[in-house]
């Protein structure tokens, strides 16, 4: 029980560190911020009452979303996401507040340039106090004890992912299997005992955590050891037996009458939050873009097209949308019109390509007006490519999961325009590779990763592309 408690006050005592720098870091940045941006107009009696509606503000925040640095495995773009959640919700509260009180102190562009502070340093330290834990766990802090149930492959891949990298802090008491030596998949040295030996081992060595890796066929042997574990305050965990064929993320969910299920593919865009972030994000970007510079875009690139072929600006071309949906795609037109544009694929010195089109391609500037198709709700900035419906008809049942690929909206420019599958399949592979990097997409999307094919995309505008025609 002691160690029990022991790492509750590590726990604890991790959140409030982390909490009370990021008080301090909002309290600082607003004054930095305010005397920046007005110093003229502060009082005393209105700079006490925005500290007292800034500290609550973020303290309801805080609450909402808490702080995960304590738990054992987290990423740092998980954290910087649930920084983001956190900023989001304590500027919705600031200019509510601010809003419905009539207080004119300071304007939207103030609490914008506050909130993007606020963010940035708040995210900062955050990943910096990761390192610092994951740096103090790896010399033998903050540690847990960890027993896994089972000595095959799953239990060896559960030990090389966990006890093997120090940063977790784990130590490790040993594997517990009923079955032959001979049968092992795990160094036999580190093998402790059977099944019955657990609750001895676990009280000895004051085990926090038992992993249950145990194949589908011994799996019940572990309902003494789980009815043991929760009532001597250990987690338990248990590693399902499909791991051994599926070797990637899944969910669990729940039917009524809390009947559990398993999601074999996990869909960020799905939570209604993640597509809060993305849609916002879409529309204030392809709004500023389509009243900005679309314009511009319009009356120079349209006029060349007008003046060196014959034909409409646009290219329109029904493809294939989220849920199988078909919409209009548009596009700056870069070919002569011809019979083919439904059917067959630019190629490299494709004679139905025009030169303003060429460059058009290599620059990306023929995909532009797309933007209008993300204003809409059609596309979004960052997705699956759209294809033509042909090529939907026909590769959906050449290539396994190609339709998978449909369950997000697809976008001007794409994971696996980025990383190599630009522009013409010659072969099926090069298509399936491309189906392959647009799944990865889906279920592991993340703002962040967004941002990141963005600024590539831009990058390779910029520098060219060899697949561009």
């Amino acid at each position: 029980m002691r160690n029990k408690k022991i790492q509750q006050q590590h726990a604890s005592t991790i959140r409030f560190f982390v909490g009370l720098g990021d008080f301090i870091l909002v309290n600082a940045l607003f004054l930095a911020v305010m005397y920046l941006y007005k110093p003229e107009t502060i009082s005393y009696i209105g700079l006490k009452y925005h500290m007292v509606l800034v500290n609550m503000a973020y303290a309801i925040s805080l609450f909402s979303t808490g702080i995960i640095l304590d738990r054992r495995i987290v990423n740092s773009e998980n954290i910087v996401a649930l920084v983001f959640k956190t900023a989001a919700i304590f500027g919705g509260i600031l200019i509510a507040s601010t809003t419905i009180l009539s207080n004119a102190m300071f304007s939207p562009i103030y609490w914008a340039i506050y909130i993007v502070g606020v963010f940035l340093a708040i995210a900062s330290w955050r990943v910096f106090s990761r390192l610092m834990l994951k740096s103090y766990r790896s010399h033998g802090g903050n540690h847990r004890q960890l027993i896994i149930l089972g000595a095959g492959s799953v239990a060896q891949r559960v030990y090389s992912s966990t006890v093997k990298n120090l940063e977790y802090g784990y130590r490790f008491i040993g594997f517990f299997d009923d079955r032959a030596k001979e049968d092992y998949k795990v160094d036999p040295a580190l093998v402790k005992g059977t099944l019955a030996d657990v609750e001895r081992f676990a009280e000895e060595y004051g085990a926090d955590e038992i992993i249950c890796a145990l194949p589908a066929g011994d799996d019940r042997k572990a309902l003494p050891i789980l009815k043991y574990a929760e009532n001597n305050l250990i987690r338990f965990y248990i590693v399902p037996d499909f791991m051994r064929f599926i070797r990637k993320s899944v969910s669990l969910t729940t039917l009524a009458d809390s009947i559990p299920i398993i999601s074999l593919r996990e869909e960020p865009l799905k939570k209604g939050f993640n597509k809060f972030i993305k849609r916002t994000f879409d529309i204030i970007v392809s709004l500023l873009f389509s009243i900005c510079i679309f314009p511009i875009l319009f009356i120079v690139l349209g006029s060349i097209i007008k003046l060196t072929s014959k034909g409409p600006i646009f290219f329109k071309q029904k493809r294939t949308g989220e849920n199988g949906k078909d919409f209009t795609c548009l596009k700056f037109r870069t070919m002569t019109v011809n019979e083919d544009a439904d059917k067959k694929q630019a190629t490299k010195g494709d004679a139905r390509i025009t030169k303003i089109g060429a460059f058009m391609r290599r620059t990306n500037l023929d995909e532009m007006p797309q933007f209008l198709n993300v204003l809409i709700g059609d596309m979004s900035i960052v997705g699956p490519r759209p294809h033509m419906l042909k090529h939907t008809e026909e590769y959906s049942h050449l290539i396994d999961k190609y339709m998978v690929r449909h369950f997000a909206k697809p976008g001007i420019t794409g994971w696996a325009q980025v990383t190599g599958f630009r522009g013409e399949t010659k072969d099926l592979s090069e298509m399936e590779g491309r189906i392959k990097q647009d799944v990865w997409y889906i279920e592991n999307w993340t703002f962040w990763l967004d941002l990141k094919i963005i600024i590539k995309t831009v990058t390779n505008m910029i520098r060219g592309e060899e697949k561009a025609y």
